[in-house]
């Protein structure tokens, strides 16, 4: 066996500060970990499209898009889909980071500069990195610190941003964002990961409910969050959307998905707009968490969305308080650097569709005991 001391010892050093990763089986109890915002994962309907699909098309899609892995339903997805969402096109990937990996690498060359939140997704991040772009990353939502940067810059501009943070549970101010883009004359693209199927008519997202779809060039949402499914979805302009496909690497050279996960993409957006319920009651018992939480003095940063951060301070605090719950049957996620910076380790609470309100009460009781024995 060759040596691998160098990475013991990374692994070691990441033990020691209470931040090295392991992989566990799902937990058992009342869940506010996953992002199955909507509780889709295990509806019938969907199962039963994907199932059709499956028996139809077979288990695979056999290649890529572009060398024989597109069936016919994927064609008709990307028509309901933008149809749905009133864009020209759309455009299915494999998942979110692959998407957002394909979007920043292509759109961006030597000529661009990219200017994106100091809070977005690793995804986006990476995507940089395969680029050739100067990078401005601006201090979350400080849409004056970016006004300035785009005066002083010249040649291509794309501002890049998540509508709802995950890590935070705010909302980006994308009003002031579409100004920003019109003013400077920038490529405004918006990442839903954790706005779709939550937020807007119909679940449309962020930027439907403030009535920016004509202003957003390009609008990223999954399906592996609130529809319980899998994939991602691009929507934009005939023009930017064949421009993917030709340059968008993570899409060219990627086998495709499953035709059943496509025919489950459109049946849980199907659902979803029929059972309008399941997104209000997310959101319904987000608020009513976050006020009884903030009225007993923890820290839920500036959460406006069904994600709920608790911020402990610690790692080792934050993995107690983690570990605590878990013995009551609640599971949630300690999350910590270098997710988060360096002292702000917290818990993220994910409410859905599928808790009840006395799934909230039980969370506070628990959380306030361990509080209570800690202080």
């Amino acid at each position: 066996m060759k040596n691998d001391s160098f990475y013991s010892q990374v692994l070691n050093e990441l033990a020691a500060k209470n931040i090295r990763r392991a992989l566990k089986p799902n937990g058992t109890g009342i869940n506010f970990v996953h992002n199955d915002y909507l509780g889709l994962k295990n509806h019938p309907e969907i199962a039963e499209a994907a199932a059709l699909a499956y028996r139809k098309w077979g288990s695979g899609s056999g290649g890529s898009r572009l060398l024989g892995g597109n069936p016919e339903i994927f064609e008709r997805a990307e028509t309901e889909l933008a149809r749905w969402k009133g864009t020209e096109a759309a455009l299915l990937f494999n998942c979110g980071y692959s998407a957002n990996v394909g979007l920043v690498s292509a759109l961006c060359n030597e000529q661009t500069t990219l200017f994106m939140d100091k809070l977005n997704h690793a995804s986006i991040v990476d995507g940089y990195r395969q680029s050739n772009a100067k990078l401005v990353r601006f201090p979350h939502h400080d849409t004056d610190f970016l006004e300035t940067a785009l005066k002083k810059t010249s040649g291509r501009k794309i501002i890049y941003v998540e509508s709802v943070y995950s890590m935070d549970g705010d909302l980006a101010p994308l009003r002031d964002y579409a100004d920003l883009a019109e003013k400077s004359s920038a490529l405004l693209v918006v990442d839903e990961a954790h706005g779709e199927g939550i937020f807007g008519p119909d679940g449309k997202g962020l930027v439907h409910e403030l009535g920016l779809e004509n202003r957003v060039d390009l609008v990223l949402g999954t399906f592996g969050k609130a529809y319980g499914t899998a994939g991602a979805c691009v929507w934009g302009s005939r023009t930017l959307i064949d421009y993917l496909v030709n340059k968008a690497r993570s899409f060219i050279y990627s086998t495709a998905l499953p035709p059943g996960v496509v025919a489950s993409m459109l049946k849980a957006v199907e659902v979803a707009v029929r059972e309008s319920w399941r997104r209000e009651r997310a959101l319904t018992l987000a608020a009513a968490f976050r006020e009884k939480m903030n009225r007993n003095g923890w820290n839920t940063l500036k959460s406006a969305s069904q994600i709920v951060p608790l911020v402990i301070g610690s790692s080792e605090k934050c993995i107690s308080v983690s570990e605590k719950l878990s013995e009551k049957g609640l599971w949630t996620a300690a999350v910590r650097e270098p997710t988060v910076p360096a002292g702000t380790a917290r818990l993220r609470i994910n409410f859905t569709a599928s808790h009840q309100e006395k799934d909230l009460e039980m969370l506070v009781s628990a959380l306030e005991s361990w509080r209570t024995e800690h202080e």
